[in-house]
């Protein structure tokens, strides 16, 4: 296919942004509007007219998308697209570390993800019964807060663990320590590898002119998720690239790891050259599905200043279910599923989308006793499973013999070594010379089984056979792992070791395996062969951006969950719920259920400070004419029954008051 062909497939929004001249444009891009597709032949573009492929940088934040846009580009431009970059933050950074060590004032350093800095931190923190200090992992979480959202400690504390503020001397100190201890052992986690990078990008003139001497553009994806960090890592390079940046200012949905929805929002005011365009016809949804999702935005006090147009016409109107309760709501779910599946569906036509993992547990057991096949998608990524951690933590000490916390993680996988144990002889391990001297002090220790010594030995010269070194940890740990998690789905998580073999057939090198997924998690669907089987998907709302479906149900939309009870009074917080709901309404492609329960729960909007309303429940005003409702009572019980209920249509002139 070519360019020619690509431009003239665009819409004129898209075909506006694709081929705009101006150095800085901002492209607002509605759910379901082309995001990618423009992205993609804005490369196409710049390649066209002349750009070398290899001086353009795509940001993203996923490796799927990354990937996915490089394919596209290729397919339309072929060999001129040779040396198109595309990564995540983290990736780029890395990039530019490993390129140009010196110049950032590394040398040899290594990457720490989340549970080693857990572990860092429990560490620090001690195990007193009487400690009255966050618990490790909220202890991370403030730290990893403060560095990307760039606030100062006690408005971190204030912000993300008011009950600690009063602790704040301690937890100062503890921070501190948990810095040097990242600086004896040459450490990096996640949060150092983007400021290093900003910090060095925003003192020194010479770095900014090397990295625009091999990156003259910079297309930026999913900018409403960027942090404040991320932004300080582009600011030095504003004006010295060509900057297109696109994303969706009401797709805003992750505040709670620091991104500022600022960035995107008040993206004219930081970047007052820049040109403005907007995407607003969606090719995903009926227009049904999009007048819902229109009105949601439009009930807020902020200018979200879009209309998402249907492309496929009206379709069908929304469904609305209520229901007496969170088993019935997964009973009537169900019972529809086998209903449409019966009338020659595939499961894999329906996705049910979900505020978090905990909240679909009962219909995860409704699911399971129906027969009903499905996948999950929203857990714990492969590679930060503690199963495959505990294997990974055998190859770390392997490419990195002074990693103490990945000996630490070996160590305690054996019976009898606990937390201190382990700590002192991790120390001791880091200071012997060579793998020999290691092998021999475990020796002595005695905990660690000899044919694991053996293996690490074996581990030490086979680095550069990555899926041979996997199968070898795999051999050493076996026994102790099933024994550790017998009593934690031992059989299920066994097979995700055929996964990270999957991954593995990929490198050339040990090190790069580890360095590359500890970056950026791969997910199990990423890599599982699931999406060609006939299986319902339920996904989490934050896993679900770039998801869609031919139906989609939105279970629990109820008072007290849309928004949640602990945004309640919070404009920001409140403002941020609205856009999680509207990314759930926008997945659907032909029909969009919603399920609540018969709550009496009547709740009063509050107003802040400014002025500006804190709606209590979005939908207390819906209006009757966007979706169809049902009231549903004595739901039967038997799986896979047709529906039986009594169902009465409500009237909504006065709100949703359904009892």
């Amino acid at each position: 296919m070519t360019l020619a062909k690509l431009i003239d497939e665009l819409n004129p929004q898209q075909k506006q942004a694709a081929t705009t001249t101006v150095q800085n444009c901002l492209v607002l891009a509605g759910a379901g509007c082309g995001k990618t597709k423009t992205i993609v032949a804005r490369a196409a573009y710049l390649i066209d007219q002349g750009l070398p492929a290899q001086q353009i940088q795509i940001l993203t934040f996923t490796r799927r998308a990354a990937s996915e846009i490089i394919t596209r580009v290729e397919q339309h431009m072929g060999e001129q697209a040779k040396g198109l970059r595309a990564s995540t933050f983290h990736t780029f950074c890395m990039y530019l570390l490993r390129r140009n060590p010196r110049a950032f004032g590394l040398t040899q350093f290594s990457i720490i993800d989340r549970d080693d800095q857990l572990l860092m931190f429990r560490l620090l923190r001690g195990k007193d019964k009487g400690n009255v200090l966050p618990k490790a992992a909220e202890l991370c979480d403030l730290y990893s807060y403060a560095r990307n959202t760039k606030t100062k400690l006690s408005d971190a504390l204030v912000e993300q663990l008011p009950q600690a503020v009063e602790y704040k001397a301690q937890i100062t100190e503890l921070m501190k320590a948990y810095e040097q201890r990242k600086q004896e052992r040459n450490f990096l986690d996640y949060d150092d590898i983007l400021a290093i990078v900003a910090v060095h990008l925003q003192n020194s003139s010479e770095l900014v002119k090397w990295v625009t001497g091999f990156c003259s553009a910079l297309l930026v994806d999913e900018m409403q998720d960027t942090n404040p960090l991320q932004w300080a890592l582009l600011q030095p390079l504003v004006g010295k690239v060509k900057l297109f940046c696109v994303g969706d200012d009401a797709q805003s949905i992750y505040g709670f790891r620091g991104a500022d929805f600022e960035n995107i929002h008040h993206f004219k005011a930081r970047v007052p050259d820049a040109e403005v365009l907007t995407l607003e016809m969606n090719y995903r949804s009926t227009q049904g599905i999009l007048d819902l999702s229109n009105w949601l935005l439009d009930q807020s006090q902020i200018g979200y200043d879009k209309h998402l147009q249907a492309y496929r016409g009206k379709g069908l109107k929304p469904q609305l279910h209520i229901l007496s309760n969170e088993f019935e709501e997964a009973n009537w779910i169900i019972q529809d599923l086998n209903r449409r599946h019966l009338q020659g569906a595939a499961w894999a036509e329906h996705m049910v989308l979900l505020r978090s993992g905990f909240s679909g547990r009962y219909l995860e057991g409704a699911l399971i006793a129906a027969n009903i096949p499905y996948r999950f998608i929203g857990g714990v990524k492969l590679l930060e499973s503690a199963h495959v951690k505990d294997v990974l933590s055998l190859l770390r000490v392997s490419v990195n013999p002074q990693d103490d916390l990945a000996w630490m993680r070996f160590l305690t996988l054996w019976d009898g070594v606990g937390d201190v144990g382990a700590s002192k002889l991790a120390q001791e391990l880091i200071q012997l010379p060579d793998i020999e001297a290691r092998c021999q002090r475990l020796e002595r220790h005695g905990k660690v089984p000899q044919q694991a010594i053996l293996i690490l030995m074996q581990l030490d010269v086979l680095q550069q056979h990555v899926e041979a070194c996997i199968g070898l940890a795999l051999d050493a740990l076996a026994e102790q792992l099933e024994n550790n998690y017998k009593t934690k789905d031992w059989s299920r998580r066994v097979k995700d070791f055929d996964l990270v073999k999957q991954l593995a057939r990929k490198h050339s090198a040990l090190g790069e395996f580890l360095e590359e997924y500890v970056l950026d998690p791969i997910s199990i669907s990423e890599i599982d062969k699931t999406p060609d089987q006939d299986l319902v998907t339920l996904i989490t709302i934050h896993s679900a951006k770039g998801a869609e479906q031919k139906v989609c149900y939105v279970p629990h939309v109820s008072p007290n969950q849309y928004p949640h009870a602990r945004a309640q009074g919070d404009f920001d917080d409140v403002e941020e719920e609205r856009r999680v709901l509207y990314v759930a309404l926008t997945r659907a492609e032909n029909e969009l259920i919603l399920t609540k329960q018969n709550l009496n729960v009547w709740s009063q909007d509050q107003y802040d400070e400014l002025g500006r309303k804190i709606e209590s429940y979005f939908l207390n005003d819906l209006p009757q004419h966007l979706v169809d409702v049902q009231i549903h009572r004595d739901i039967p019980r038997a799986y896979g029954q047709a529906n039986r209920s009594r169902s009465t249509t409500i009237n909504l002139g006065f709100g949703i008051d359904f009892d």
